[in-house]
């Protein structure tokens, strides 16, 4: 019987384990792209990590007409120390709350000059998009 459970865990869970983590660490890197664009003002690499409706809340939330004005509108006030400190913020798999049976993934945001705190990813068949940024 142990040895049953040991070949389970070895080739059943074990490796769940770490498929769960390379996702996990996959959604981060997703965020990760996205607080970098956000704070270089690159609207057209920012735009692209978001879902369509995720960009059009973005353009209303800023008051700007599109997506890419949005980002611009964000990065525009951030002093260089600010820009500085988002170019170096790495999220890892410990920002990444994954919940079981939902295809909807929290990431939490360190502290930013951004007024959100989060950004909730999708994972569709490996193709990560920020579906909101609260």
């Amino acid at each position: 019987m142990t040895l049953i459970l040991g070949l389970t865990y070895v080739f059943v869970v074990a490796p769940s384990g770490r498929q769960d983590r390379a996702e996990q660490d996959a959604v981060a890197r997703t965020a990760t792209d996205l607080m970098h664009a956000l704070g270089r003002g690159d609207g057209p690499t920012a735009c692209a990590l978001l879902t369509k409706p995720a960009g059009t809340s973005l353009a209303t939330r800023q008051g700007a007409v599109d997506c890419p004005a949005a980002v611009t509108s964000l990065a525009r006030p951030l002093t260089t120390e600010q820009r500085d400190s988002i170019a170096a913020a790495e999220l890892t798999d410990e920002h990444v709350t994954p919940r079981k049976k939902d295809p909807l993934i929290p990431v939490n945001l360190p502290a930013t000059p951004f007024d959100f705190t989060q950004f909730l990813v999708t994972d569709r068949n490996g193709d990560r998009r920020v579906v909101r940024v609260d």
